[in-house]
């Protein structure tokens, strides 16, 4: 931990926030008033999940002094190159003139770049860079949200960011290397679509040829569990309900066709209030600090799995996508 100015302690925020999306951004939504105060704009919520073609705003708010729309995009680690080309991506999209970065450490580069599209850009549009962070004391020994403005069109703190050419950071570090032999070996399988980051550092996702909205994950829990995961997010929420719900009509037949490791289980999460849903298994004790040969052994867990779910959903999506419309295929 560091130590702020105030002599308090940093916590990580996973302790209070440790899923992004299902975590973190329902609560960011609740509270806007603090994203207001740190940032000297009245912002109101509108959405959450704002659908941008076949991806998803974490946050759609409105100022309410201008009526103007403001896209917000938040993550939980340092950020990054996706999640700056994300937020322009769904600026664009949303007509947005205001869009808002929000994350816990913010790279030299990606606060300069915020600065010189506030620099450059014309009157009406705005970008900002705002710090999450997690703050103990006295009072709140388990941590007491904190936000700041790293960026804003008057203004930029470079007391608030990473020193040039930081790299990333340690954590993303030993995701990047855990990942990079999996990566390597499924290709050799055939398993041959490029992965990207998905959500956070802690994930890969391959996409399905049948739609660009359908997408085979891996992933390593801060809370020491592996997960594959089925996860469909078509830009259409009904249509991705509709897929989801004639997949859970196979349900037994599906589970029935992979043979899971005792304390390991399927999870059927419709997500009836999100833009996506999801077919996950999970219970595999892991985690990225696991000793190198206990990390093998996920690396191997995953390269077995990940085809097998992909073998037995990939055909009985093709089926539905047909079924639904011609138009659902890419």
């Amino acid at each position: 931990m560091t130590t702020p100015e105030d002599g308090a302690e940093y916590i990580d925020v996973r302790k209070k926030w440790p899923h992004e999306a299902l975590n973190f951004t329902p609560w960011l939504a609740r509270n806007l008033d603090l994203l207001s105060e740190a940032t000297g704009l009245n912002l109101e919520l509108v959405q959450e999940e704002a659908l941008v073609g076949a991806f998803s705003c974490d946050i759609l708010a409105r100022e309410t002094d201008s009526g103007i729309n403001v896209a917000i995009e938040n993550q939980l680690e340092w950020t990054d190159h996706s999640h700056l080309t994300q937020l322009l991506t769904y600026a664009a999209g949303l007509d947005a003139r205001i869009a808002i970065w929000v994350a816990p450490e913010f790279r030299y580069e990606h606060a300069a770049a915020l600065h010189w599209l506030n620099k450059w850009t014309h009157d009406g549009l705005s970008f900002y860079g705002v710090k999450v962070e997690l703050v103990k004391t006295g009072d709140s020994p388990e941590g007491e949200p904190r936000i700041r403005t790293v960026v804003s069109p008057e203004d930029w703190n470079k007391e608030l960011t990473q020193l040039e050419g930081a790299t990333m950071s340690p954590l993303s570090q030993k995701f990047q290397e855990f990942f990079r032999p999996l990566i390597i070996e499924l290709h050799k399988t055939g398993f041959a679509s490029q992965p990207i980051q998905m959500f956070e550092s802690n994930d890969r996702a391959f996409p399905s040829s049948l739609n660009p909205g359908i997408w085979y994950i891996v992933s390593l829990e801060r809370n020491n569990d592996a997960w594959i995961t089925l996860h469909i997010r078509t830009g259409d929420k009904d249509r991705t309900k509709q897929i989801f719900d004639e997949l859970e009509r196979d349900k037994d037949e599906i589970e029935a066709s992979i043979t899971l490791a005792p304390g390991q289980e399927w999870y059927w999460n419709r997500h009836p209030s999100y833009s996506f849903s999801s077919v996950n298994v999970g219970g595999k004790d892991a985690s990225i600090d696991d000793p190198p040969e206990k990390l093998e052994e996920t690396r191997a867990w995953m390269l077995d799995m990940l085809p097998k779910l992909k073998e037995v959903f990939e055909p009985r999506l093709e089926r539905i996508l047909e079924d639904l419309s011609p138009g659902d295929r890419a």
